[in-house]
C-alpha cells in the first residue's frame, strides 16, 4: 500500500474521530511477545536500552500491553494509578501531576519542577509532569520501572521511570478507530493509520480528542453551574525511514490543545494565616458535603485551560559493525500554559489565581552499544539538557486573613519566576556472565546541573501591594535600627519582596550548581530455566528546585538542594506450571538523605507560608508481589502488592498550624502502606466470528497523608475501586462493542487535601460512572 491509501485513511481518520478516546490497537501491533500460546507470554521490553526478555531483567519491571490498558480504562498516564501498585498521582493547586512511586515522590507546583517519578516516550524524557499529556497516545505498551533508574535514565528518576511504548508504522496498511461516552456526557474517540509510503518508508498518525463530562456540581448554585468538562485535542505523525540495512531513523512530531476545566477543590478547614478574622464571605462559607461530585468556585472567575504543546524528536540508529550500534536521540518541547484557577474550594474570592507560563526544553543523547548477544554486552554514552522556564501569577485574595487582619489591598499582587536549566551527563553500563547462568552487572552515571533562578512578588501595577510594603519595610527595619531612613518608596509595577538581611525590596536571583555520580551493582542468577534470582544496590538522585509562590521575604524562595536515595532490593521472578502462571517478589529498603518536602516556613508578617525543605534523614522498607496466570484458556488473572513503612529519621521544622516541631517519626507523603491491583478478564467463543468477554479491576490504597505533619484533615482515608467490563467482539476481534462501569460502588475518596491560605481542600476521585465503547479495526 502506498502514499494514495496512506492518505484517503488519513482522511477517513479525520471524519470518523468524531469526539472521544478509547485507544484502537491493530493486530499487527502487539507487545512484542512470543507467538499466542496458552498461558503467560514471554513479554519483550526495553527497561535497560535494549530489547530483552522480562523474566530475563533483574529489576521490578510491571509491563502492560495496549490491551491491558484499555481493558482496565487506563487513557492517561494519571490513570496507571489504577493498574500499578505504589504508584499514586496527585493533583496540585496549580494542576500539575505529582507522580510517587512506592513512596518516592516530589510535590511541587511549578513547571520546571524535576519528578522524581520520570516519564519518557520510546525512551525520549518528557522531564517535567506538566509535559506528559501525549505519552499515551496510541501505544503498544508501558513499562514501569521501579526503584531508582539514575544510571540509564537520569537523575530526576529516583522513585523510578514509565517508558510508553508508541505503536510503529507498519509495513502494510492498518487503521482503526474507537469512541466511548459515559454517563457524564464526557465523550472519547481516537484513531490511527498506518502504512508504507515506499520500500524504505513507513508513517502512522494517530489523533485523539475528549470532549464534555463536566463531573463537579457547585455546592451554592447545585442546578446552575457544572465543572469538568474536558476539551482535549492531541496527534502524533510517526515516520520510519530505512534508507540502507544499517542506518534506520524514526521521526516522531506530536502536539497537543487542552482546554480542559482545571478541577476545583472540596472546602474542608479552615486555617487563617495572618490573625483570626477573614472575610465575611469566607466566614460564611460552609464545609463542603462529603459528595465526591460537591465542589465550589468563583463564577466571576470560573477554572478554564489553555494548555498548548508541541514536541518534535528523531532517533538515529546505526550499526557501525554486527556488533555495535551507535544511537542518537534528540528532542525539542515547546509548551505554554495559560489557565484560571480557583484551588480554594469557595465561592467568594479566598485564593485564586491568572497563570501565564512557558516551557522550552531540548535533551540531546548519544551512545555506543554492543551486541547483547553475548556473555559481555555494554553501554556508553553522554546527554545534554537545556531548558528555560516562565511563570507568571496574578493573586486575587479579597476574603483572606491577610485583608482582614493586616489591611492588605486585596487584588493587587502578582509573582514569577524564571528558569534556565543546564544538565550534562556521561554514563556506562555494563553486564557479564561470569560462569554459565550467573551475570553481575553495574552502571555508574555522572551529572553536572546548573539551574539559575529568578523570582519576586510583584506589585499588580496600581501600586497597592507597592505602598504596603514600602511601610512594611520601613517599619521593620527602623525597629532593628531607629536611625535607618525611610524605605524609598516602592514604584508601581516593582518587586515588593523584601531581602531577608536588609529588608529592601529586591528581586531574588538564585543558583544550583551540583553535580553527583548514580551508580548501580547487582547480580542475576538464572537457577532453574524458569527461576531468575537477583540483587541489586543503587544510588540516585534528584535535582534541586527553586519555590514558585507569591513571597513576602527573600527567605520563602530558598532552594531545596539535591536529594540522593541508596535502594537496596532483593527479588526473584518464577514461571509456574508450564507457563500457566509468573510469579515475581521483591523486597526492598531505601535510605533518603535530604529528601525533597513541601514544608512550612514562619513569616513575621503573614505567618504560616509556603517552603520548599530538605528532610535531612529519612527511611522505607517494602516488598511487593505479582501474579500473572491463565488457569484456564481465556481465563487471565493479575496480581499486584505492595506493602512499604516509611518513616521521617530525622527533621525538625515548622508545623502547619506554625511553631516549631520534631517530626521524626511521621509517614512519608503520598505513600500508602498497602496498595492492591486485581484483575481478572475472560473470553470465550459464542460462534466461530463472536467471542464474548467480561472482566473488572480492583483498586486499593490504605490511608496516607499529603503533607509531612500528620494534620487529621490532611490524612487520605483508604480506597477501594472497583472497575468492571463487559462486551462483543467480532470478526477475530476486527470490531467491538462493550460497556463499562468505573467505581461502580460510588465509593467517595480523594488523593489530595492540600492547606492552602486559609483554607484547606480536597481533591475528590470521580464518583460511578458507566458507558458504552466501540471500535474496529482495518
Amino acid at each position: 500500500m502506498k502514499l494514495s491509501n496512506l492518505l484517503t485513511g488519513v482522511a477517513a481518520i479525520g471524519i470518523l474521530a468524531i469526539p472521544g478516546a478509547a485507544l484502537a490497537q491493530d493486530e499487527a501491533v502487539q507487545p512484542a511477545a512470543a507467538p499466542q500460546q496458552a498461558g503467560v507470554g514471554e513479554i519483550i521490553v526495553t527497561a535497560q536500552k535494549r530489547s530483552e526478555s522480562l523474566n530475563k531483567v533483574g529489576l521490578t519491571i510491571q509491563a502492560l500491553s495496549a490491551d491491558d490498558l484499555v481493558k482496565q480504562g487506563v487513557n492517561d498516564v494519571a490513570d496507571l494509578a489504577k493498574v500499578v501498585p505504589a504508584l499514586t498521582v496527585a493533583n496540585s493547586i496549580y494542576n500539575t501531576p505529582v507522580y510517587t512511586l512506592r513512596g518516592v515522590g516530589f510535590y511541587e507546583n511549578s513547571l520546571a519542577a524535576y519528578p522524581a517519578v520520570s516519564v519518557y516516550v520510546d525512551e525520549v524524557p518528557m522531564p517535567f509532569p506538566a509535559l506528559v499529556g501525549t505519552a499515551a497516545l496510541d501505544v503498544e505498551r508501558v513499562e514501569v520501572l521501579k526503584g531508582p533508574q539514575g544510571t540509564l535514565f537520569g537523575q530526576n528518576a529516583t522513585g523510578g521511570a514509565i517508558n510508553y511504548i508508541a505503536a510503529k508504522p507498519t509495513d502494510s496498511f492498518k487503521a482503526g478507530v474507537s469512541a466511548s461516552v459515559d454517563s457524564f456526557g464526557e465523550v472519547n474517540a481516537d484513531g490511527y493509520v498506518s502504512g508504507p509510503l515506499s520500500d524504505t518508508l513507513r508513517a502512522r498518525v494517530a489523533v485523539k480528542t475528549a470532549q464534555g463530562g463536566a463531573w463537579q456540581k457547585s455546592q451554592t448554585r447545585p442546578d446552575d453551574d457544572k465543572l469538568g468538562d474536558k476539551e482535549l485535542y492531541m496527534g502524533r505523525l510517526l515516520v520510519d525511514w530505512t534508507p540502507t540495512d544499517r542506518l534506520s531513523l524514526m521521526l516522531n512530531v506530536n502536539g497537543m490543545i487542552d482546554k480542559s476545566d482545571p478541577q476545583a477543590g472540596q472546602y474542608i478547614a479552615l486555617f487563617p494565616q495572618a490573625g483570626p478574622t477573614v472575610g465575611a464571605g469566607l466566614a460564611a462559607t460552609p464545609f463542603a458535603q462529603n459528595k465526591p461530585r460537591v465542589a465550589d468556585w468563583n463564577p466571576d472567575r470560573r477554572p478554564k485551560g489553555d494548555d498548548r504543546q508541541w514536541q518534535a524528536a528523531l532517533r538515529a540508529d546505526y550499526e557501525l559493525s554486527d556488533a555495535l550500534t551507535l544511537t542518537s536521540i534528540s528532542s525539542y518541547i515547546d509548551y505554554k500554559r495559560k489557565q484560571t484557577n480557583d484551588p480554594d474550594g469557595v465561592a467568594v474570592e479566598s485564593l485564586e489565581f491568572l497563570f501565564d507560563g512557558s516551557l522550552k526544553s531540548f535533551s540531546q543523547e548519544l551512545r555506543l552499544a554492543s551486541d547483547a548477544s553475548g556473555p559481555f554486552s555494554w553501554i556508553v554514552g553522554g546527554n545534554y539538557e537545556h531548558t528555560t522556564s516562565r511563570e507568571f501569577a496574578d493573586q486575587y485574595a479579597g476574603q483572606s486573613s491577610v485583608v482582614a487582619n493586616l489591611g492588605f489591598p486585596s487584588n493587587t499582587n502578582t509573582f514569577f519566576l524564571n528558569s534556565q536549566i543546564d544538565n550534562y551527563a556521561v554514563f556506562a553500563n555494563a553486564d557479564y556472565e561470569i560462569v554459565p547462568n550467573l551475570t553481575i552487572k553495574g552502571g555508574v552515571r555522572y551529572t553536572k546541573s546548573k539551574r539559575d533562578a529568578q523570582t519576586c512578588t510583584r506589585d499588580a501595577g496600581n501600586g497597592g501591594a507597592a505602598g504596603f510594603f514600602t511601610v512594611v519595610s520601613t517599619s521593620v527595619r527602623q525597629a532593628i535600627d531607629p536611625t535607618a531612613a525611610p524605605t524609598p518608596a516602592i514604584p508601581a509595577g516593582g518587586c515588593v519582596t523584601l531581602d531577608a538581611a536588609t529588608f529592601l525590596p529586591t528581586l531574588y536571583q538564585g543558583s544550583l550548581d551540583e553535580d553527583n555520580v548514580s551508580w548501580r551493582v547487582g547480580a542475576d542468577f538464572q537457577a532453574l530455566p524458569e527461576l531468575l534470582l537477583y540483587a541489586n544496590v543503587s544510588k540516585g538522585y534528584k535535582a534541586g528546585s527553586f519555590l514558585f509562590t507569591n513571597a513576602s521575604s527573600t527567605d520563602q524562595f530558598a532552594p531545596v538542594t539535591q536529594e540522593s536515595v541508596l535502594a537496596f532490593e532483593g527479588g526473584f521472578k518464577a514461571s509456574l506450571f508450564d507457563r500457566r502462571a509468573q510469579f515475581n517478589l521483591a523486597g526492598f529498603y531505601y535510605q533518603y538523605t535530604d529528601k525533597q518536602i513541601r514544608g512550612k516556613r514562619i513569616d513575621p508578617v503573614f505567618g504560616v507560608l509556603d517552603a520548599l525543605v530538605n528532610v535531612p534523614k529519612s527511611s522505607l522498607t517494602g516488598v511487593e508481589a505479582e501474579i500473572q496466570a491463565e488457569p484456564v484458556d481465556g481465563l487471565k488473572l493479575r496480581f499486584g502488592g505492595t506493602y512499604i513503612m516509611t518513616r521521617i529519621d530525622e527533621y525538625t521544622g515548622v508545623g502547619f498550624s506554625g511553631g516549631v516541631k520534631n517530626f521524626e517519626g511521621n509517614p512519608i507523603p503520598f505513600a500508602p502502606d498497602l496498595s492492591l491491583n486485581l484483575s481478572a478478564d475472560y473470553e470465550f467463543a459464542l460462534s466461530d466470528s463472536v467471542n464474548a468477554f467480561f472482566g473488572g479491576t480492583m483498586t486499593h490504597n490504605s490511608s496516607t497523608y499529603s503533607v509531612i505533619d500528620t494534620v487529621p484533615t490532611a490524612k487520605l482515608k483508604a480506597y477501594t475501586l472497583v472497575d468492571l467490563r463487559a462486551g462483543l467482539s467480532f470478526a477475530d476481534d476486527a470490531y467491538r462493542i462493550s460497556v463499562f462501569g468505573n467505581n461502580v460502588t460510588n465509593e467517595y475518596y480523594y488523593t489530595n487535601a492540600p492547606i492552602l491560605y486559609d483554607t484547606q481542600v480536597r481533591y475528590t476521585g470521580r464518583p460511578a460512572s458507566y458507558g458504552v465503547a466501540v471500535s474496529a479495526r482495518f
